[in-house]
């Protein structure tokens, strides 16, 4: 049990753009003292012993950004690298797609600590679900309650509207891309060739026109949509 009050995270995630949004989530997280990224390809080689136990030396909590939370066709690997890291004591939280969070949400068994809606997830409601793991507790679906936009943000639920996915411009994508890299307004400019300000009202407009209160709504969005992923970065 954590009693420090901050965790120690890895991550394992499929694609640059999964593994860059996590990052810049847990960068702001509150209750994060050190994170690590990790591509699944580091633990599925012929021999990922060492890999495995720098993992579990390494954090408190391991995250797993996937599509199928029982771990099989493209995702084996995943059930796999979990059902090893609980046995050394780590906990682990998988991260699914909204639509896959309710198939499982009846109460089955899953090879996990606790699950978080990839649709819903912000800083704030990833921070506290790992503050919770590392406290010992587990993060159970309650099928009865559950709802995607609640149930591990701590904030009510309201509906989401759609975003405008197809009104970003191809300069607007760029500007995703660089939130998604967790760039700062200052930085987004320097990386665009343009003013902080112009760059601030750039991102202003991306998050109007995916109908996203924050910056951590926006990266989630990009995520979960495929807006952003061509692994191509616009920082020399």
């Amino acid at each position: 049990m954590n009693t420090s009050g901050s965790v120690r995270v890895a991550v394992v995630a499929r694609g640059e753009v999964a593994r860059g949004g996590l990052a810049a989530m847990l960068a702001e997280a509150a209750h994060v003292d050190q994170y690590s990224v990790y591509e699944p390809e580091e633990f599925t080689a012929a021999a990922p012993v060492d890999a495995i136990q720098t993992l579990v030396l390494s954090c408190d909590v391991l995250v797993v950004w996937c599509v199928n939370a029982f771990g099989t066709g493209e995702d084996a690997w995943a059930a796999e690298l979990t059902a090893v890291v609980r046995r050394n004591g780590i906990r682990v939280v998988l991260i699914l797609p909204g639509a896959e969070v309710q198939r499982v949400a009846s109460g089955q068994a899953l090879p996990c600590d606790g699950v978080l809606d990839q649709d819903a997830l912000t800083t704030e409601g990833l921070d506290d679900a790992l503050r919770r793991l590392a406290d010992g507790e587990r993060l159970v679906l309650e099928p009865a309650t559950w709802a995607p936009s609640s149930r591990f943000s701590g904030q009510e639920a309201r509906p989401r509207t759609e975003p405008s996915i197809g009104l970003l411009t191809e300069r607007e994508r760029q500007v995703l891309e660089l939130l998604v890299d967790g760039l700062s307004n200052k930085q987004i400019g320097q990386a665009l060739g343009v003013s902080e300000h112009v760059a601030k009202r750039s991102v202003a407009v991306v998050l109007s026109k995916l109908n996203c209160p924050n910056r951590t709504q926006a990266v989630a969005v990009a995520l979960r949509e495929g807006l952003v992923g061509t692994g191509e970065s616009l920082r020399t």
